[in-house]
């Protein structure tokens, strides 16, 4: 188990080549993905809050469709290649009976778009429901253990 466990707050990302884990704690209807090079062992986590900008630019990371492609970019910029990356997401939840616009399924179905657009495979994902979950991402094996405040502890 690597030493080193790295925070990743709302609206942020990061991209580590080194053995380390990558947590985000609390998704409700925003989005973890992480993202792994299977051959150079480099891996992002980020932590959207909605799925598109729109104009809007005080923090471009809190939005998929500006920090999902950031993080590739810093990740090949590192040595990652897209053609050895895969995907797993988790979170999208709808946590209140009044989430008429359906901001977690919108982040997914964001998320799952610009993974296609960069022809980057999604492995696993826990996405949907009613629940909070919490993300650990070892950079080292591309494992993922979720936690939920209702459920069981999963690994992927």
């Amino acid at each position: 188990m690597p030493d080193e466990t790295i925070t990743i707050g709302i609206g942020a990302y990061v991209v580590a080549d080194k053995p380390c884990i990558l947590e985000t704690l609390g998704l409700g209807s925003c989005v973890g993905i992480c993202i792994w090079d299977r051959t150079t062992k480099i891996g992002g986590l980020a932590h959207i809050m909605l799925n598109k900008a729109n104009g809007r630019e005080t923090n471009p990371n809190r939005f998929a469709d500006k920090a999902v492609p950031a993080m590739i970019e810093e990740m090949t910029k590192k040595g990652a290649k897209t053609t050895f990356m895969v995907a797993k997401i988790f979170g999208g939840a709808s946590l209140f009976e009044t989430d008429s616009f359906n901001i977690g399924g919108e982040n997914v179905k964001t998320v799952k778009e610009i993974l296609e657009q960069k022809r980057i495979p999604l492995v696993a994902s826990d996405v949907g429901g009613t629940h909070g979950r919490s993300v650990w991402f070892d950079v080292r094996t591309g494992g993922v253990v979720v936690g939920s405040v209702f459920g069981p502890t999963q690994e992927y």
